[in-house]
């Protein structure tokens, strides 16, 4: 098994990814707001603000809010190029460079949490 990540920065993509999911039958994924590094560093940073470059940064882009959506979804190996194929389809028409990226690592195992039953 493999966790996917997904970190997208143009976040009107996510609900067409998440029903993209239910048509390969992606039986679940956690959808998380995010914000990258260097946004909260030049965000938060009195130095950067004071030298200007904060709002240099940060307003390269008027409709980029600086906030991104991270969904992470749990697949059996061979159906993460599948998955991986579809969300490149779907946001192949944004004519935007750098609008996120994918990656996965291998997971070693599931464990369910459960409460007391009663």
């Amino acid at each position: 098994m493999r966790a996917l990540f997904i970190i997208i920065r143009e976040t009107r993509y996510t609900q067409e990814i998440l029903e993209g999911f239910l048509r390969l039958k992606v039986r679940g994924a956690t959808m998380l707001d995010s914000q990258g590094m260097a946004q909260a560093v030049l965000r938060n940073s009195a130095l950067y603000s004071s030298l200007g470059f904060s709002q240099m940064f940060l307003k390269s882009d008027p409709e980029d809010s600086g906030y991104s959506k991270t969904i992470i979804t749990v697949l059996e190996e061979e159906k993460v190029d599948e998955v991986v194929a579809e969300v490149r389809e779907i946001v192949g028409d944004c004519e935007k460079t750098g609008i996120g990226f994918m990656f996965s690592v291998p997971v070693d195992g599931v464990f369910l949490l459960k409460g007391k039953n009663k």
